[in-house]
């Protein structure tokens, strides 16, 4: 079997999935929540399930803006979560504007929790296959 390319696909293709995920977080973040609310507790009880769904949403963005820049570099992710966690707080801040919200600096450490996990996540992974590539050109065949 012959090696081929990866198929390179272009910038605007590659930030349409993050783009479309946060008008998405933003339309979730701004409407009338649920008349019931999400459970007080989350899972293992520390912190409510709101909190949780922050930060697996952020984390969500996170990965989806580092799959947009291509980000390989530990700059680039730190970039990612940068942006990920700034989008967090500009929704906190028009959550301001919506009579049926309020701003949450909980939300926001929430949101920057996810977002800093998946950066750490994609930047061990990155050092892993880093690591592997050297380990494969070293290896004499």
């Amino acid at each position: 079997m012959q090696w081929s390319p990866p198929v390179r696909v272009p910038g605007p293709v590659r930030a349409l999935p993050a783009v479309c995920y946060a008008v998405v977080v933003l339309v979730a973040s701004v409407v009338d929540p649920p008349a019931g609310g999400v459970a007080p507790t989350g899972p293992l009880g520390l912190v409510g399930v709101d909190k949780w769904l922050h930060a697996v949403g952020y984390a969500t963005l996170t990965l989806l803006v580092a799959y947009a820049l291509r980000a390989t570099t530990g700059r680039r992710i730190a970039l990612a979560v940068a942006l990920a966690v700034a989008y967090g707080g500009g929704i906190e801040v028009v959550q301001t504007l919506a009579p049926f919200r309020v701003f949450s600096l909980a939300d926001m450490l929430a949101n920057a929790v996810g977002a800093g996990l998946a950066g750490l996540v994609l930047w061990v992974e990155t050092r892993r296959r880093a690591s592997e590539r050297l380990r494969d050109a070293s290896t004499p065949e």
